[in-house]
C-alpha cells in the first residue's frame, strides 16, 4: 500500500522541534508498527487508515468486477444463447449465411466481422448493386452519376474478375470509375 503524505501537513509540522518531525516522520515509515504521542501523528494515523480503507474497498470492488467478467465470459462459452447481445449477433451471421451461401462459424472473433460486413460485399454470383444500396442507401448517389450501360457492365465485370472476393464500398467505386473511363474511351475515342 501506497502512503500519501499531504502537502498540507508541512504547515502543521512547521512549528514542531527537529526531533518531532523525526519521530514523526518515523512513525509514518513504520507504520503501523510504532506509535508516537504527538497531537499530528493522530491526525495523520487517521488519514492513513481511511486510505488504506479505500484502497482495500476498491481492491475488493475490482476484484469483484473480474470475477463478474470472468463468469459472463464462461457462461457465454458455454451457453452462447443467454446473452441477447450473442442472439442478436447470431441472427445477423443466419442472415448473412443465407444471403452468400456460406458457411460462417459463431465465435468470439465473429464479434469483429459482424460489424465490418456491412463496409465488405462478397463477390458471388448473387451480388449486385440492389443488394448493396439495401445496405448502404447513399449509394445510390454514386450510381446516378455514371451512365446505366456502366452500371450494368460494372456489375457483370465486377462478379467475373473478383469473384469470391470481398470488396469494400471503396473498392466498388473505384471499380465503376474504372468501368467508366473504359466505357468513355471505347465509346467516345
Amino acid at each position: 500500500m501506497k502512503i500519501l503524505i499531504d502537502p498540507m501537513l508541512a504547515i502543521l509540522a512547521k512549528d514542531l522541534s527537529i526531533e518531532d518531525k523525526a519521530e514523526l516522520l518515523m512513525c509514518i515509515l513504520q507504520y503501523p508498527n510504532r506509535d508516537c504521542a504527538l497531537g499530528l501523528w493522530k491526525y495523520i494515523r487517521q488519514q492513513i487508515d481511511a486510505d488504506a480503507q479505500r484502497y482495500k474497498e476498491k481492491c475488493e470492488r475490482m476484484a469483484e468486477n473480474a470475477k463478474n467478467r470472468w463468469s459472463m465470459k464462461s457462461n457465454m462459452k458455454s451457453n452462447p444463447k443467454s446473452d441477447t447481445t450473442s442472439l442478436v449477433i447470431e441472427e445477423v451471421i443466419k442472415e448473412n449465411k443465407i444471403k452468400n451461401n456460406e458457411k460462417v462459424s459463431v465465435s468470439s472473433n465473429e464479434l469483429l466481422s459482424v460489424d465490418k460486413y456491412v463496409d465488405n460485399f462478397l463477390i458471388s454470383t448473387e451480388f449486385s448493386f440492389n443488394e448493396v444500396l439495401k445496405i448502404k442507401p447513399k449509394f445510390a448517389n454514386y450510381l446516378s452519376l455514371f451512365p446505366q450501360s456502366v452500371v450494368e457492365r460494372a456489375e457483370k465485370t465486377i462478379i467475373q474478375k473478383r469473384f469470391g472476393q470481398t470488396l469494400s464500398i471503396v473498392q466498388i467505386l473505384e471499380w465503376l470509375e474504372q468501368e467508366n473511363q473504359f466505357y468513355k474511351m471505347k465509346y467516345k475515342g
